[in-house]
């Protein structure tokens, strides 16, 4: 009896694995775009694609490799890519006025990326334990300890946009883990209260920003009902707040300040702060629905759009491809991020769930980040946009996050 061969192929998540593939050729093409003409940045492209077969390679390394291997290394792996910070800020390269890479020989990579899968890794390790109780406040002190270590490291770079991914990735697996949503939301208030006295700074007649947010924590507070630890904790966290925001708003540098000022009045500053995203907005803006066709960019071309490879490249994808190109980019990421959310629910291990519903709270964070960033509804943090901005160590790093998604998939049945 003839043996019939048939080809079966592994059960990987085929629509998150498709739209990560076509975000990445997407990249190559607007990398291809965007560094076009000639001038310092022409030709990068070639190294982008080096780059892209390195991230696959390294998805699939990752995907094969059982997450369980991951979970018995998530300590030292923290370790390390804190170390690695430590080395940024002694040794690391200085780049437009921030220290974030760090040379070993011919490789230049920024731990920061590391930092964030590491992180994801030992919180996951954290929380995967049945008797954690996050009502306590012994019980989600240390993940909060855990997660301000490299916020703290990065954030001093300095590299305020990727800092804020640790927090963001560590309040959506506090979530995950079970804690309540009023507590949590409580936990919160201290950002609120940031953000209210950011606006009152820095906009006349701010004070009437405060009003309605102190309105908001204290309706909060009245409806989460919270125990007195809790209440003792998030008075405690809103003094500290209070009492070091001033001061580190002080002492900001002048960059900084100016990006905070120019997200909220960008026409302040039109040939300075604003430049860049004034620029973006007339870029997407210039696309229409139809765009003006690929590699027929003039914003890009006549090189008005700074950083048109890296920060901004979305602002090409608007230019060239139109509101239809920008749209099929948003459902690939929409795509991608909901596949992640569905692997965290099916996953029948504790840690592959909170692993894989870490990594899709970083995506979706760096995304929607960078998006925001090029039409002026977030302020310019220096963010690539996750698989299809140039850079080697963010598109690796993508691929990893990327096989860890689909390690999960493929043992989603296993405890």
């Amino acid at each position: 009896m003839a043996t019939k061969w048939r080809l079966r192929l592994p059960p990987l998540d085929l629509p998150l694995a498709l739209a990560a593939l076509g975000l990445m050729a997407i990249g190559l093409l607007m990398v291809f775009s965007a560094t076009s003409v000639p001038g310092a940045h022409h030709g990068l492209w070639t190294r982008q694609l080096v780059w892209a077969a390195c991230a696959l390679g390294a998805a699939w390394i990752v995907a094969g490799i059982h997450y369980r291997a991951y979970d018995a290394l998530a300590w030292p792996l923290y370790g390390i890519a804190l170390l690695l910070l430590v080395l940024v800020l002694v040794m690391g390269s200085t780049a437009m006025g921030a220290r974030r890479w760090l040379d070993l020989g011919p490789l230049r990579f920024q731990p920061s990326e590391i930092a964030k899968i590491a992180t994801v890794l030992v919180l996951a390790r954290w929380f995967d334990n049945p008797k954690r109780d996050l009502r306590r406040f012994w019980h989600w002190l240390p993940p909060l300890l855990l997660t301000l270590a490299p916020f703290a490291l990065v954030a001093k770079e300095p590299d305020l946009g990727t800092s804020l991914s640790f927090p963001a990735m560590l309040v959506v697996m506090y979530f995950w883990a079970g804690m309540p949503l009023g507590q949590l939301l409580l936990g919160l208030t201290p950002v609120f209260a940031a953000g209210a006295y950011l606006l009152m700074r820095s906009q006349p007649g701010g004070l009437w920003f405060v009003l309605p947010v102190a309105a908001a924590i204290v309706a909060l507070w009245v409806a989460a009902r919270p125990r007195l630890h809790v209440v003792f904790v998030v008075v405690l966290l809103n003094v500290a707040v209070c009492t070091v925001l001033p001061r580190v708003v002080d002492h900001l540098s002048d960059y900084q300040l100016r990006r905070i000022e120019t997200f909220l009045d960008p026409q302040g500053d039109p040939y300075g702060a604003g430049y860049q995203v004034i620029q973006s907005q007339i870029a997407i803006g210039s696309g229409g629905v139809a765009g003006k066709g690929y590699l027929k960019g003039t914003q890009k071309a006549l090189a008005f759009l700074p950083m048109r490879h890296t920060d901004f490249i979305f602002s090409v994808v608007g230019e060239e491809l139109g509101l239809g190109g920008a749209l099929a980019v948003v459902l690939l990421y929409a795509l991608l991020i909901l596949r992640g959310c569905r692997l965290a629910l099916v996953a029948r291990s504790g840690f592959a769930s909170l692993l894989a519903v870490g990594l899709v709270a970083a995506l979706f964070y760096q995304v929607m980040v960078n998006m925001l960033m090029t039409i002026g509804w977030a302020p310019v943090t220096g963010l690539p946009l996750p698989l299809i901005s140039y850079g080697g160590t963010a598109l690796i790093v993508n691929g990893i996050q990327i096989g860890l998604l689909q390690n999960v998939a493929l043992r989603r049945q296993e405890f």
